[in-house]
């Protein structure tokens, strides 16, 4: 299997809903699961004995050290939560039983939303106590109005984060993104793995001045690589890049229009604004026209996605 596609396998565990905030490093010869809670030892533990009873724990110095199966060995740092999948069976056992287990040991999971202290959440600057959803969208007019860029971007980012936390099918709309927008994007959907949403970016894939979409790409694959923490470790392994690669679909369409929607079960929430997701719009002093409507998700469906050639047109 290449590095690549074993990439791809740690990245849909990684995307598995988990109490703590996980990640995945591949060694080749052994897999490392690191988390920034030490309170992450006793969780590994309970999830071990709870699927392998009979499974004995030996200690040496740091160290306790767990044989799932035969050349599976499971070394865990009880100081630091490190764990270290390793032995010659350690990536079968890997693709065959590590999802499974977080499954089974994360009914009362929480989300990446939850944990204040994630890096991502820093970086994006959400702080959900202090500005709810609901706050931002009653500062919009009835029937809609002009409103500065900083308060769009900051409905923009709210609403998202709210979307993809309860699992909605989400669309964003734009005729113009820029790697930025593209980026914070990547990070809520990252902040909200686990809760099952669907992310759907609808843009040409040639901007009306010429910006290829794919350039765009690459500048934000760039991005997510160089970015760092506060401790100056990389914001984003390669493992959540390669997921959130995985999971935002893609359509290219030609029109002019811009909006975010979302729906789930028969609700759906649009906001629709004349500006572009993109810094022309956002790094200047613009004022934009926004409008925010809930609606039953087959109007949705019928006067905003089938128009862009979105599903189909029986409702």
């Amino acid at each position: 299997m290449s590095k690549k596609d074993r990439r791809r396998v740690l990245a849909a565990i990684w995307g598995c809903p988990t109490r703590f905030h996980l990640d995945f490093f591949d060694e080749d010869d052994h897999v490392v699961v690191s988390c920034g809670n030490k309170s992450v030892v006793g969780w590994w533990l309970d999830l071990f004995k709870t699927a392998y009873p009979n499974i004995q724990c030996l200690e040496k110095n740091d160290i306790i050290k767990l044989k799932p199966r035969v050349n599976v060995t499971l070394k865990l740092n009880k100081v630091t939560g490190l764990l270290k999948i390793t032995g010659k069976n350690h990536w079968q056992w890997l693709v065959e039983c590590l999802a499974d287990l977080f499954e089974e040991g994360n009914a009362d999971a929480e989300t990446i939303v939850s944990m204040s202290e994630n890096s991502v959440t820093r970086y994006l600057q959400l702080d959900k106590d202090d500005e709810e959803v609901q706050d931002l969208l009653d500062q919009i007019p009835e029937g809609g109005g002009i409103m500065t860029h900083d308060y769009i971007m900051r409905l923009w980012k709210t609403l998202l984060d709210d979307w993809f936390g309860v699992g909605a099918c989400v669309y964003i709309v734009t005729p113009k993104i820029d790697s930025e927008r593209l980026f914070q994007c990547m990070l809520l959907m990252i902040r909200n793995k686990g809760t099952g949403f669907k992310c759907t970016l609808i843009t040409p894939a040639k901007s009306p001045d010429g910006e290829k979409y794919e350039k765009t790409l690459e500048k934000t694959k760039r991005r997510m690589k160089e970015v760092k923490t506060a401790h100056h470790k990389r914001l984003l392994s390669d493992v959540k890049i390669q997921w959130v690669l995985d999971n935002l679909e893609v359509r290219h369409e030609v029109f002019s229009t811009n909006f975010v929607a979302a729906y789930k079960d028969n609700e759906a929430e649009v906001l629709t604004t004349t500006a572009y997701f993109h810094k022309s719009h956002f790094h200047f002093n613009q004022k934009d026209n926004v409008c925010y409507n809930r609606l039953p998700t087959n109007d949705l469906k019928r006067n905003y996605l089938f128009p862009l050639g979105i599903g189909s047109n029986v409702f």
